[in-house]
């Protein structure tokens, strides 16, 4: 009686750590396959770190990025568009090309 409770303990304790992690990693909407990913209307005030560097598309509108910097995005070495259409708070864009920006 005592092992199978101890077992059923450690089995809620694993789903649960599982399913914490689960949630920071899927901030954002996975749209294609490691391509194209949405963080629309998330309230985020920077860009997830759990985004793979294979994302070439993605959408952070209705944020609250208060700069944007090529430093911003190095994680993001394959990014190509980036929708920040009414983005909030945002006071510096420092953005060199190729990525595409549409505000």
């Amino acid at each position: 009686m005592v092992c199978s409770s101890c077992l059923l303990i450690a089995a809620v304790l694993a789903f649960a750590s599982c399913r914490a992690s689960h949630m920071v990693d899927a901030t954002c909407s996975e749209i294609t396959t490691n391509k194209s990913y949405s963080c629309e209307g998330l309230g985020l005030r920077e860009i997830p770190g759990s985004l793979p560097v294979t994302t070439e598309i993605l959408d952070f509108s209705f944020n609250m990025l208060p700069s944007l910097q090529n430093s911003t995005f190095s994680g993001l070495e394959s990014l190509l568009y980036l929708d920040l259409t009414r983005l909030i708070s945002l006071s510096n864009i420092q953005v060199s090309p190729p990525v595409t920006v549409i505000c």
